[in-house]
């Protein structure tokens, strides 16, 4: 899985319980997370991982699903999202949208096509290639 070692804690700087009790029971409703990906298998692997974790995530297939679910939640403290996805929003402009809208929100922004140098990222945004593994996150976070 993805998150298996905690790595998210890192992104939002709180301390995971992972870290300090592996392979206790984990909860973490503090952090809420919404994943924003139009492949299936991607975004299930993504959500169970995180899950798996404790957090308290969200999915969206498209940007305009992600934003109709933020105006319905506004407490979403990490976004996820792709950059090629259908409809009339790439993940970039998700991302610009989310960072107008809910500052706060921290944001992580992938994609296994586009080149971070060739894009107009939102600031305080994170940038990471697909496919990911925990440390190629870790590095992107810190």
């Amino acid at each position: 899985m993805l998150f298996r070692y905690g790595v998210l804690s890192l992104c939002l700087g709180k301390a995971h319980p992972f870290l300090r009790h592996q392979g206790e029971a984990m909860r973490n409703d503090a952090i809420k997370v919404l994943v924003v990906e139009d492949e299936a298998i991607i975004r299930m692997d993504l959500v169970l991982g995180l899950e798996e974790l404790g957090y308290d995530v969200i999915e969206a297939n498209s940007a305009d699903a992600a934003l109709n679910l933020l105006e319905a939640r506004h407490e979403i403290d990490l976004l996820i999202t792709d950059i090629d996805m259908p409809g009339k929003m790439d993940g970039v402009g998700l991302a610009h949208e989310v960072r107008r809208r809910f500052s706060a929100c921290q944001i992580i922004i992938m994609s296994g096509h586009s080149a971070p140098e060739t894009l107009d990222l939102p600031k305080r945004s994170a940038f990471v290639s697909k496919p990911i593994s925990p440390g190629e996150l870790a590095a992107a976070v810190t």
